[in-house]
């Protein structure tokens, strides 16, 4: 869930990269940013938006990335067009166009 969704504000596109954020920082460290007890706990975490550092064998790059996607503040997250820019993802993504050709 979402910042925005525990302060009841409306779901849009950035509360996706919010999730898409959790995900990926779950496959790297293989468990959530944040972990509570109960769901009120784990809304209070979530508000903090402190979590730890993914594991040292993944790169610093990847590691702002998530925290670019995990920002608190949705205005300050990043968008799909941001993470399409990543200059990664912009290569495999040319790339994967080269090969369909």
């Amino acid at each position: 869930m979402s910042p925005e969704q525990i302060h009841d504000q409306k779901y849009n596109e950035k509360s996706d990269i919010w999730s898409l954020g959790c995900i990926i920082y779950e496959l790297c460290a293989l468990h959530p940013p944040f972990q509570a007890q109960n769901p009120m706990a784990l809304a209070m975490k979530i508000k903090e938006g402190k979590f730890e550092r993914i594991p040292a064998r993944y790169s610093e790059e990847l590691h702002r990335v998530i925290c670019w996607m995990l920002n608190l503040q949705q205005n300050q997250r990043a968008s799909i067009d941001d993470l399409i820019n990543l200059p990664l993802v912009n290569v495999r993504l040319r790339e994967k166009r080269f090969e369909e050709k």
